[in-house]
């Protein structure tokens, strides 16, 4: 039997909703924030997150096995370079040699077709191929760039075309889309997405494709909001307190039903989750949608926990949000109580208090592999990078 790495997948969510292409269209006007190149943090959170990524790197380091790889799959492999890239020491000798060994064993795993995961070990080709593809593109090695291409091509091609998976991208081709597979994929297709426009690409209707591609995943990822003006489905909850957060998909959410035992409760981890992707999607900071999920947010604000499921995908949620928060372009969050939040502070003090002596972070509820401290290490070091660097 295949050992299975989700990547705490399953649990995390979906995209989609019935929601009229001309409405989906006419909120693209306005780009969304772009996440700067560089941020500004206070000298003492800036020190206290480098202090923590060195002992994070140090970890990580003294955990890849000879052959560049950090428990011998592609995409925990492409998560751990994309956290070294974040340490203060990123571009030492050392650093950078694991990182360009860790990148060798990942494109040993290009398939035909275009995706990038090992069939020995894995029943995850897109969601492996979304996160690779992260980080091929963030190292941007020249002799990369074909399987960037050919990565990005599946992708695409990945998307389902009808039912209420229409627009999103599951773990295959067939069966049902998921948000926490389309999150993944949008990252990856919106860090790639200049490869449809160099001049080296010989297709002039690719950039096309592209785009019509966005515009079906906003129809998915709407059609996973506890949003009733959005969203018609049965499941949609009318409780204030779930109003404009996320589920895993349509019909199904990981953090169980309401008190009338149909309607779904929304979580953080899949509404940040949505929130990216629907920025990542051009959509405006004032469209209802994205309105919506934010003030979710600013009622559920916590790094403590993910909310609507305590402990479980913990460092998942982290990782998703810090990503999300940047994106959003917000320094502060006000809570509901009408607290002010310096996000990217509290981001660090949590993420350093949690990190165990040896470097490592794992969470001691194993749900979604979140247990392993290669996997939660990497996803710390990620959103630490994001919060203090922007990115290096």
């Amino acid at each position: 039997m295949k050992k299975r790495f989700l990547l705490a997948g399953a649990a995390v969510a979906a995209l989609a909703v019935l929601v009229p292409a001309s409405f989906a269209n006419r909120a693209r006007v306005k780009p969304a924030a772009a996440q700067p190149a560089t941020v500004t943090v206070a000298t003492e959170i800036r020190t206290l997150a480098d202090a923590s990524l060195a002992k994070g790197a140090a970890f990580l380091l003294g955990k890849q096995l000879p052959d560049g790889s950090w428990m011998q799959h592609p995409a925990i492999t492409a998560l751990a370079a994309m956290s070294l890239a974040q340490a203060p020491d990123a571009k030492g000798a050392k650093t950078a040699a694991a990182v360009n060994r860790a990148l060798d064993f990942v494109v040993k795993f290009a398939q035909a077709d275009g995706s990038i995961w090992n069939p020995k070990v894995d029943e995850s080709p897109n969601y492996t191929t979304s996160i690779v593809t992260l980080a091929l593109a963030q190292f941007n090695r020249p002799q990369d760039v074909k399987i960037l291409r050919s990565a990005r091509d599946y992708l695409l091609g990945s998307q389902f075309k009808d039912g209420d998976s229409d627009g999103g991208i599951g773990y295959g081709k067939t069966k049902r889309a998921d948000l926490s597979n389309t999150q993944w994929a949008l990252e990856a297709l919106k860090a790639t997405e200049q490869l449809d426009r160099e001049p080296e690409c010989k297709d002039p209707e690719k950039a096309k494709q592209s785009d019509l591609a966005w515009d079906k995943a906003i129809g998915f990822i709407s059609r996973c909001q506890n949003l009733k003006e959005t969203n018609d489905q049965a499941w949609v909850s009318t409780d204030p307190k779930e109003k404009g957060g996320f589920v895993y998909l349509p019909g199904d959410s990981k953090a169980g039903t309401g008190e009338d035992g149909q309607s779904l409760r929304s979580y953080g981890s899949m509404t940040y989750a949505g929130l990216k992707s629907m920025l990542y999607a051009k959509l405006s900071k004032d469209d209802p949608r994205v309105k919506a999920a934010t003030e979710w947010i600013r009622r559920n604000y916590t790094f403590d926990e993910n909310p609507g499921m305590k402990s479980s995908g913990l460092y998942y949620y982290i990782h998703t949000g810090t990503k999300a928060l940047a994106v959003l372009g917000e320094n502060t969050i006000t809570d509901e109580k009408g607290v002010v939040h310096d996000w990217r502070a509290e981001l660090v003090r949590s993420l350093a208090a949690k990190q165990k002596p040896g470097g490592e972070w794992s969470n001691s509820d194993g749900r979604w592999m979140e247990s392993i401290p290669e996997l939660s290490t990497c996803y710390s070091m990620i959103a630490l990078g994001v919060a203090v660097n922007g990115s290096r």
